[in-house]
């Protein structure tokens, strides 16, 4: 491969790329999963903490 095929290698990478992800994206399994996330501004305040882990846990709060 010399440097004149590279641009078009890239593009079409690129082009896959960006194909799949906006394929993964819009999958209609993942529509529920946008569902709970667009409810999220309109929910309760919640205060999220961490333990040293990573553990998250969610608490109501008052």
């Amino acid at each position: 491969m010399d440097m004149t095929h590279l641009p078009l290698f890239t593009l079409i990478l690129f082009f896959a790329v960006f194909t799949g992800v906006t394929a993964w994206v819009f999958l209609a399994r993942r529509r529920q999963d946008y569902d709970v996330i667009s409810r999220l501004p309109l929910a309760e305040t919640v205060a999220v903490t961490s333990d040293s882990r990573g553990a998250r846990d969610h608490h109501e709060r008052e």
